[in-house]
C-alpha cells in the first residue's frame, strides 16, 4: 500500500566508506526526524538538500550521518524521500535501518521503490524495467542500451505507434457507428498505407532483439577444434586467468568449461570444448559428445585452427558440423611456422590470426565479433533496441494483430473486424508501457529488482 512509508538498504552489504539507507512515502520525513539529530530537524529542511546530524535511538548515539531530503513529487519514487548516507560497516548500517523500521516505517519489499516510482508516473514500465538491466550491465554496449530505454527511447516509438493505432481505430468506429451520417471516410488507401508503416517499424524493432539479447545477456560461444591446437589457451587468454588445464597431452579438456568473460564492448558466454578427433577413448568420446550437443545451441563458434600444422580430416569434421553457425577462424600460434592451408570453404568464414598463448590478436578477434553481429551499428544508434523476452513477444503480438486487421481489408470484410484487431495491437503494446499491463506482471516484473531499488 502506497499510503505506508517503506525503508530499506540502497547499498551492497558489507564493509565500505557509506551505506545509504533510503526512505520513502508520506511519513519518510516525519519518521526519520524521530532517529535523526542535527542542528534543526528534517523537516525544516529545503528540498533537495544535505543535513549533517547524528542517527539516535533508544538513547544510544548510532552513527554520524547526512541525510538528504527530496520532496513530492521531485524525488525517484515521486514521494518524500530520506535517504541516509551513514558509515559502510555492515553492523552500523543494520542498526541505522533498524531504528528507522521502529520509529514507524516498513520494510520495503525487492524493487518497491521503483514500483512506486512507475506507479506515481515517474517511469512507465520499459522505463522501470531498465533501471534492473543498467544495474546488471557487464559492459558498455549493455549500458548504453539500458541508458537509453530508461530515457524513453523505447517509449516513444511504442507511444507514437499506439497513437496512430487509436486513431486509426477511432476513424473506422465512427464510420461503422454512423453509416448514415455525413461522416468523412478514411479511404481504405490510406488504412492499407497506415497498416503497412506500421507492420514495417514493428519489424524492424523485432530484428533488432536478438541483437538486443546478446549484448545484455552474453553471445553463448563454443571453442571447438581438434586436440592441441590452443582452445584452452584462447580460454585462458580471454577470461585472464588459468582457467583450463593446458598441456601437450592430447585429449586433457574431457568436459565442457564454462566462463562468462567481457570482450570488447560486448560479454562471452565461453564454453572450451573437448577436442573433436577419432580416435578417442570412451571418457574424451563422451566429452566429444557434448561438445556437439553445445555446438546445436551456440550463438557464435571460435573453430581454433593450429597454424603451425596440417589441416587435417578432423579439422574438415568440424567445418561441416559448423556450416549453419556465426563462426570466426581463429588461427592460432601466428609465433609458429605456418603450415596450415585452408580449404576454400573455410577461407569464406571470418579469420583472426593471432597467438592465445602470447595473448596477442584478442583485440582483433574482439573486433571480428562485433563486425559478425553488427553490435556496433546497434550501439552507435541514439535508439533503444529491444532486450526484453516480454517486450519482444509483445511486440510479435501486435504485429500478428495488425497483420490480420490488413487482411481484413484486403478481403473487403466489416470494419468491425479491423477494429477488434486494432484494439488488440493496441492492448499488447501497451503491455511494454504499462497501460494495459495486469498487476500480475507488474508484481512479477518488480520482484526481480534487489531490495533497495
Amino acid at each position: 500500500m502506497r499510503e505506508t512509508t517503506i525503508a530499506a538498504i540502497a547499498t551492497p552489504l558489507g564493509e565500505g566508506g557509506i551505506a545509504v539507507i533510503r526512505v520513502s512515502g508520506p511519513k519518510a520525513v516525519e519518521i526519520c526526524d524521530r532517529v535523526f539529530a542535527g542542528k534543526k530537524s528534517l523537516s525544516e529542511a529545503a528540498t533537495h538538500t544535505l543535513s549533517y546530524g547524528h542517527i539516535t535511538y533508544d538513547g544510544k548515539v548510532l552513527d554520524e550521518v547526512l541525510a538528504a531530503v527530496m520532496r513530492a513529487p521531485r524525488s525517484f519514487t515521486g514521494e518524500d524521500v530520506v535517504e541516509i548516507s551513514c558509515h559502510g560497516g555492515s553492523f552500523v548500517t543494520r542498526s541505522v535501518l533498524s531504528a528507522v523500521i521502529a520509529s514507524g516505517a516498513v520494510m520495503a519489499s525487492p524493487g518497491e521503490f521503483t514500483k512506486r516510482a512507475f506507479l506515481n508516473g515517474k517511469l512507465d514500465l520499459s522505463q522501470a524495467e531498465a533501471v534492473i538491466d543498467l544495474i546488471q550491465a557487464e559492459s558498455d554496449a549493455a549500458v548504453s542500451l539500458s541508458v537509453n530505454q530508461l530515457k524513453g527511447k523505447l517509449s516513444l516509438p511504442i507511444s507514437q505507434h499506439r497513437e496512430k493505432i487509436l486513431h486509426l481505430a477511432a476513424s473506422l468506429d465512427v464510420m461503422a457507428d454512423f453509416p448514415d451520417e455525413d461522416v468523412e471516410e478514411t479511404p481504405d488507401d490510406t488504412v492499407k498505407a497506415t497498416l503497412t508503416e506500421l507492420l514495417s517499424s514493428l519489424q524492424a524493432m523485432k530484428n533488432q532483439a536478438e541483437q538486443g539479447r546478446l549484448i545484455r545477456d552474453g553471445i553463448n560461444t563454443v571453442i571447438v577444434g581438434k586436440p592441441n591446437v590452443g582452445k584452452s589457451s584462447l580460454l585462458n587468454a580471454l577470461s585472464g586467468t588459468d582457467r583450463a588445464l593446458v598441456t601437450q597431452q592430447a585429449g586433457t579438456t574431457r568436459d565442457v568449461i564454462e566462463e562468462r568473460v567481457r570482450l570488447g564492448e560486448v560479454c562471452l558466454n565461453l564454453f572450451d570444448t573437448a577436442g573433436i578427433r577419432n580416435d578417442a577413448e570412451t571418457i574424451e568420446e563422451m566429452g566429444i559428445r557434448k561438445a556437439k550437443e553445445y555446438l546445436e545451441k551456440a550463438d557464435l563458434v571460435f573453430f581454433v585452427i593450429d597454424l603451425s600444422r596440417p589441416f587435417e580430416p578432423e579439422d574438415q569434421e568440424i567445418l561441416s558440423l559448423i556450416q549453419e553457425k556465426k563462426t570466426i577462424i581463429v588461427l592460432n600460434k601466428t609465433d609458429l611456422k605456418q603450415v596450415a592451408v585452408l580449404p576454400e570453404m573455410a577461407k569464406a568464414l571470418p579469420q583472426v590470426f593471432l597467438s592465445a598463448k602470447k595473448n596477442e590478436g584478442i583485440d582483433r578477434l574482439a573486433q571480428g565479433v562485433e563486425e559478425l553481429f553488427s553490435l556496433g551499428q546497434i550501439t552507435q544508434k541514439q535508439d533503444a533496441a529491444i532486450v526484453n523476452l516480454r517486450h519482444k513477444q509483445a511486440i510479435a503480438e501486435a504485429e500478428l494483430c495488425l497483420l490480420h486487421a490488413l487482411d481484413t481489408l484486403e478481403a473487403g470484410m466489416p470494419l468491425d473486424l479491423m477494429s477488434v484487431d486494432l484494439r488488440g495491437a493496441l492492448e499488447a503494446l501497451g503491455t511494454i508501457t504499462g497501460q494495459t499491463v495486469s498487476d500480475e506482471i507488474v508484481d512479477e516484473i518488480f520482484s526481480r529488482f534487489c531490495l533497495g531499488k
